[in-house]
């Protein structure tokens, strides 16, 4: 029915389709962060252990922040200081990540992830506080997860994990890891501590241990303040 020729032809071009186009199709996908936790003055998020709301802005090393206040039990923890107040940062230039104040007034600025990230991408921060810890942390996007919260049902949701660890000035450790979700448009719906050290209680994106509501934070109301 079809020369050889025709044939070989057929084949070259298939072979050529396929070269080509799966490549693309399979290409890892690229998410842009600002997209998936969009701070805003005035916007706030109600979880089942508290609430997260962003209540100005402020420029600290010449990056535009979010000031965040967490009235959840991290603002509960003695090693939160400021009143559970935090300084977010999310932007194209800088990625995405948080400032702490150190005793001195400077600020330690620790990025979660870059502006763009793709399955599979970590970053990782390394840094001492104020005594003498020296801390480790590593967030990796494992993929996407549809996720239901009181607040509703969420497609698409970015799956991070966040792995930190802590070497004390007396030679010992501590650590936690987490999974936190964020939804295109929305922020963070739900955190998961995963495992802890003894009862190491630090603050995440989920509640401050373990034995606050099994660690887990789950989004129950929201508003972006549009």
């Amino acid at each position: 029915m079809f020369s050889r020729k025709s044939t070989i032809i057929a084949t070259t071009f298939i072979a050529f389709m396929y070269l080509v186009f799966v490549p693309i199709v399979y290409a890892a996908k690229e998410y842009k962060m600002t997209d998936y936790w969009p701070f805003k003055e005035g916007a706030w998020w109600e979880f089942n252990d508290g609430k997260i709301e962003i209540t100005g802005t402020e420029e600290i090393n010449g990056i535009n922040t979010f000031k965040s206040l967490e009235t959840g039990s991290c603002s509960e923890n003695e090693e939160i200081e400021r009143g559970g107040e935090f300084n977010y940062f999310n932007d194209d230039a800088n990625g995405f990540g948080s400032f702490s104040q150190n005793e001195d007034g400077s600020y330690l600025m620790v990025k979660i992830s870059e502006s763009y990230v793709k399955k599979g991408a970590k970053t990782k921060a390394s840094f001492k506080v104020n005594d003498g810890t020296q801390v480790t942390v590593i967030t990796k996007l494992e993929g996407t997860a549809t996720v239901i919260v009181p607040a509703g049902k969420f497609k698409r949701c970015l799956r991070f994990s966040i792995k930190v660890k802590g070497v004390h000035t007396d030679g010992s450790y501590s650590y936690w890891t987490e999974k936190f979700y964020l939804a295109k448009g929305v922020g963070l719906v739900k955190a998961v501590r995963i495992k802890q050290s003894g009862n190491d209680a630090d603050c995440g994106f989920g509640p401050c241990c373990l034995d606050v509501f099994n660690g887990i934070r789950e989004l129950k109301n929201y508003s972006l303040a549009d």
